[in-house]
C-alpha cells in the first residue's frame, strides 16, 4: 500500500514547481516501472504547475477506474490501498460479496452502466468507519476517474486546514456522482 506522507499531502496543496521536481524524482523509479514518465514530462507542456500537482500525485497514491472496468476489480483495487485489512470479493447472481476483515457484505448491482459507480458506494460504504475515497476532481469528465482513499480523521484535517482547494481538488463520493 503506497500511503501519501504529511508533507506529501502538505505538497499536494501547496505545492510550488521545485516540489514538484522533488516529487517526480523521489518517484522515479515509480513512474518508469508503470510506464507514466512520459505521461509525466508531457502534463509540463499541456499544464500548469497547479494543474500539474494533482495529476502527478494520483499517479502514485490514485486509484484509476475506467467506466468499462470489472467491478471486482474496483474492489481489488481500492481493497490495495487500504493498510490495515484484507479485502476478498466473489461474484453472486445478485451483484457481489465482499469480504472485509473477514465480515462479508453484499453489493447489489444493476447489471448496467451504473454499476461503477454502485460498487464505488457500496465500497465506501463498507469501509466508512475508517476510511473515505473521494474523486480527484481534475478526472470527472474523463472516461477514467481517479480517486484519493485517506482515514477519515485526515480528510477531516485536510477539509479544515484546506477548506477551499479541498473542494476544488476532490469531490466527496455521493449518490449523485457518476460518469459523464
Amino acid at each position: 500500500m503506497r500511503t501519501p506522507s504529511d508533507s506529501e499531502l502538505r505538497f499536494l496543496f501547496e505545492g510550488d514547481e521545485r516540489q514538484l521536481q522533488q516529487f517526480i524524482e523521489k518517484h522515479h523509479d515509480f513512474f518508469e516501472r508503470y510506464q507514466v514518465m512520459d505521461d509525466v514530462k508531457e502534463l509540463a507542456d499541456e499544464l500548469t504547475v497547479e494543474e500539474q500537482i494533482p495529476v502527478v500525485f494520483s499517479f502514485v497514491y490514485g486509484v484509476a477506474v475506467d467506466w468499462r472496468e470489472y467491478d471486482e476489480d474496483i474492489i481489488r483495487y481500492f481493497g490495495e490501498m487500504l493498510p490495515d485489512g484484507t479485502v476478498e470479493v466473489e461474484s453472486t447472481d445478485k451483484g457481489m460479496d465482499v469480504t472485509y476483515n473477514g465480515q462479508v457484505h453484499s453489493i447489489e448491482l444493476s447489471f448496467t452502466g451504473k454499476d461503477r459507480y454502485i460498487t464505488i458506494r457500496g465500497f465506501q460504504e463498507i469501509i466508512k468507519d475508517k476510511y473515505q475515497i473521494r474523486l480527484f476532481e481534475f478526472s470527472y469528465l474523463s472516461d477514467t476517474h481517479e480517486f484519493l482513499i485517506l482515514p477519515t480523521q485526515r480528510w477531516e484535517e485536510l477539509d479544515a486546514q484546506y477548506p477551499v482547494q479541498n473542494k476544488e481538488m476532490f469531490r466527496i463520493i455521493d449518490d449523485e456522482l457518476d460518469f459523464p
